[in-house]
């Protein structure tokens, strides 16, 4: 399977994820543009701008790109990635630009918990 099925997999994985969750979710289908989302979701007072990557890397021009992007219109930045050992999928609130060499534990983020809307019976 190529690299390109495969991020598309991942990118379905999560819309599907955050369809279950309670989002409207728009998948921008070849997100190389100046945006850097490959999924935009809503739900009421919540928008979303989503990069999927399934290794959780994102490099410092994507990572810097997306926080602006979504400062102009109030979105919240994401990171998906997989979740341990491929299952479930992370999601990482994106704070501030990505500060150069430094790890993942030290980048300005956080752990972002997609709401679960409750069942009305």
């Amino acid at each position: 399977m190529s690299h390109y099925a495969t991020g598309t997999r991942f990118e379905h994985k999560t819309r599907d994820d955050l369809a279950a969750n309670g989002y409207d979710v728009i998948r921008a289908a070849g997100s190389k543009g100046s945006t850097k989302a490959d999924l935009i979701a809503v739900k009421p007072s919540q928008l979303l701008f989503v990069q999927c990557k399934r290794s959780g890397a994102l490099p410092p021009d994507e990572w810097d790109r997306l926080v602006e992007v979504a400062a102009w219109v109030g979105a919240i930045p994401l990171l998906a990635a997989n979740g341990p050992r491929g299952r479930g999928i992370t999601y990482t609130h994106l704070l501030g630009p990505k500060r150069r060499g430094a790890p993942m534990r030290t980048q300005p983020a956080r752990v972002f918990v997609v709401d679960q809307l409750a069942t009305v019976a």
